[in-house]
């Protein structure tokens, strides 16, 4: 099944993610670009959140503000992604990064050569250990970005060994990944991925909206990663449970790399 991934900021908006079912999601505060860490207290309040129950079942019980939620258990236990920064500064947080977490990913910016992005994922893979999976970004605005174009990303990715890449959008001035890259490279992107058995993330003012059209123009991502469409009003409010259970709704029935839902096939 294609996967959804949530951007989440705090305790409160992981604790509704959580309830709407999403599979993999994301900690990284909006309000300070593409890909800013939150608080790493965030970060450990959530892992300890995450328990598996007698018996070895997987289930969550929800944690914030210090305190475990009365709610009951929920039968689910989501993947958890660290965003740690751009490449100039994650190395101020990444050593408070929990075990628990399943992935991390670092922007790119600034980096022009492909020699400096291997060295940038040799110096995170080290500090970030074994236990969480990096995952290498490109930027679809990587003039913006000053760094390196989403397609040489991609298949450096394959080169270095990746499992997972995410496409997002550095500029976050409501323009998408999809308008910056247009169908054909994205399908582009999705051949170099499938090529290198890597799974790969679509990101970058991502809209439900969207859904059909990329479908149609057979651009299946192994994943959509967002924000702002499950949020109230733009990607610094707070999340919208309608527009989250939504968007699990519609994921819940596509299949990568497919004719896309499954009422087409």
């Amino acid at each position: 099944m294609t996967d959804l991934l949530v951007s989440v900021r705090d305790g409160f908006e992981f604790r509704e993610a959580v309830a709407a079912g999403v599979g993999i999601i994301d900690f990284k505060e909006p309000s300070r670009g593409a890909l800013a860490a939150v608080d790493p207290a965030i970060w450990h309040a959530a892992a300890l959140g995450i328990a598996p129950l007698a018996g070895g079942a997987p289930s969550i019980r929800l944690q914030y503000s210090g305190a475990i939620a009365n709610d009951p258990v929920i039968p689910t236990r989501p993947l958890l992604s660290a965003a740690l920064g751009e490449a100039a500064d994650w190395q101020g947080v990444v050593s408070q990064l929990p075990r628990a977490f399943h992935f991390a990913k670092i922007g790119p910016s600034g980096i022009k050569t492909p020699a400096a992005m291997k060295q940038l994922w040799d110096s995170a893979s080290q500090c970030i250990g074994p236990a969480t999976e990096l995952v290498a970004v490109a930027y679809a605005d990587s003039e913006s970005a000053t760094c390196m174009a989403a397609e040489q990303v991609f298949q450096l990715a394959a080169e270095f060994g990746f499992r997972r890449c995410l496409v997002d959008t550095f500029s976050k001035d409501g323009r998408s990944s999809i308008e910056h890259l247009g169908y054909t490279r994205l399908r582009t992107l999705g051949r170099i991925a499938t090529q290198a058995s890597m799974k790969w993330s679509l990101s970058g003012s991502i809209r439900l909206t969207m859904v059909d059209r990329l479908v149609s123009e057979r651009v299946f991502p192994d994943c959509y990663a967002v924000r702002g469409d499950v949020c109230r009003t733009d990607r610094t409010s707070r999340l919208c449970p309608s527009r989250l259970q939504q968007w699990v709704d519609c994921v819940s029935i596509l299949h990568p790399r497919s004719l896309g839902p499954i009422e087409s096939r």
